[in-house]
């Protein structure tokens, strides 16, 4: 009965006056028609297509019923769902995959739906095109199904049938259920991997490391010693808060010693160098407390020299072959710029008798840098030298790279760059549209949301697979 309504629905729909014989009657009415054929699973073909004879179609009727996957196919004459009037071109009223998708909608059940558009050529519109739709169960072989038929069997209508049923129903299993027997060997050969590359990375940066270590070390032994003698030189005092803080003071110096002893790396350095910072700050409040003033916000370091402590206030400062910046300073230097005086810069012996400013070393200091820069609590100071912030970054970054992940994020975006390369320059060439190609043109379809006119049903399941193709 559900075949008779539909088959009469379809003459109904072809009989409409004045409609040109090029184009379809209707195409939403047209396919409502093609579903009522499919409410089991099987194959309808219309009267129209004379590619295939009723033994045909009974014996691939027969193969889509038996099938594992739940398979429906509609073979349909393209002027059947043709919108153009011109008798010199071709609109179907869908495209790729959602000419199977509108079938689905009409039919309403999930499973795997596919049409074969007859038309005498690609550009008249011949092409086949299927989707499977399902929320749960297997995934289905479909894309790969389309390709088979196309590539190895159009125009052949029955071949080209017979070939997306067989595959259509494989069920499509995630790539570890093969390869299991092989996990054990390929997880000792990436744990291999993992560990050679990670030694490579750490060998790598603990030479960088200790290159810099070998910068910084006389350095900051030089500015403990400095900092423990202003230390000891406080007076003491009754005063509990004064004496709390000379106590921190010294604390904080001794903590800087005690790590700089133990120092392998750029870690250390930098805890180094926010401890002395902590421990200049520390002697600017023992200041003020004695000056009976509150006790002032900590600050970023002197730029020109760390050791002057923390900066009061800023000056604009043109260094040799660069731009004008503004740099927060200590009021001795603040009054060397008012007075037009060179500024007391931190040199540093980059090799032999041959002095720079600390922030032009490179990365030897970049560790120095971050720890006097550093506010203690996961903040920095912005450091005003452009190319010393480069530097470090670059450092950073390089040591970065070492590591498995990153270079394997590049090996996998050198692979996509070639494959999406070799997909560009494949797809340049196409024919002239008429006959069937052999499979190197496809044409995909995203399928649109919209629901049709047509009924079916109100949501769509999920797409699992499929695939379109013109020939």
């Amino acid at each position: 009965m559900k075949r008779l309504l539909g088959a009469l629905a379809l003459v109904a729909a072809s009989m409409l006056p004045g409609v040109p014989a090029h184009a379809a009657t209707d195409p939403d009415v047209y396919l409502n028609a093609v579903a009522g054929n499919l409410g089991d699973p099987g194959v309808w073909v219309d009267p129209d297509v004379k590619e295939l004879t009723p033994a045909e179609v009974a014996e691939l009727d027969a193969a889509a019923k038996s099938a594992a996957a739940p398979i429906r196919i509609a073979v349909i004459p393209a002027a059947k769902i043709n919108t153009s009037d011109s008798d010199y071109f071709v609109n179907l009223a869908w495209e790729g995959e959602e000419i199977a998708d509108q079938l689905y909608d009409r039919v309403g059940v999930e499973g795997v739906y596919a049409v074969l558009v007859d038309a005498d050529s690609e550009s008249d519109g011949r092409g086949f095109h299927a989707v499977q739709r399902a929320d749960h169960g297997p995934t289905y072989h479909v894309g790969d199904a389309v390709d088979q038929a196309v590539d190895c069997c159009a125009p052949d209508y029955q071949d080209m049938l017979v070939r997306f049923i067989q595959r259509a129903q494989q069920v499509d299993k995630p790539f570890y259920v093969d390869a299991a027997p092989y996990a054990g060997g390929v997880a000792g050969l990436i744990g291999l991997l993992f560990g050679v590359t990670a030694l490579d990375a750490r060998r790598g940066r603990r030479k960088d490391e200790k290159e810099h270590l070998e910068v910084t070390r006389p350095l900051l032994n030089e500015e403990i010693i400095a900092l423990s003698q202003q230390v000891s030189a406080l007076p003491t005092t009754s005063d509990p808060q004064q004496s709390k803080l000379s106590k921190d003071v010294l604390d904080t110096v001794e903590k800087a010693r005690h790590r700089l002893d133990a120092a392998k790396g750029d870690a250390d350095v930098e805890a180094v160098t926010s401890l002395l910072g902590s421990a200049r700050y520390g002697l600017v409040c023992l200041d003020a407390v004695r000056a009976g003033k509150p006790i002032p916000e900590p600050t970023a370091p002197c730029f020109f020299d760390p050791r002057h402590g923390p900066s009061t206030d800023t000056v604009e400062w043109q260094p040799e072959r660069g731009s004008v910046r503004e740099v927060s300073v200590c009021a001795a230097c603040k009054q060397r710029a008012v007075a037009g005086e060179e500024p007391q810069v931190r040199m540093v012996e980059e090799w032999s008798d041959h002095l720079r400013p600390y922030w032009m070393v490179g990365e030897g200091m970049s560790a120095y840098i971050d720890g006097y820069w550093s506010q203690g609590d996961g903040r920095r100071w912005w450091f005003p030298d452009d190319d010393a912030r480069r530097t470090g970054e670059r450092m950073r970054a390089r040591w970065r790279s070492r590591r498995l992940g990153a270079r394997f994020s590049r090996w996998s975006s050198d692979v996509g760059s070639s494959m999406s390369s070799w997909s560009a320059s494949s797809g340049t060439g196409s024919d002239g549209g008429s006959g069937w190609s052999s499979g190197s043109r496809r044409r995909s379809s995203w399928s649109s949301r919209t629901r049709s006119s047509g009924g079916g049903s109100s949501r769509r399941s999920s797409r699992r697979s499929g695939g379109s193709r013109g020939f």
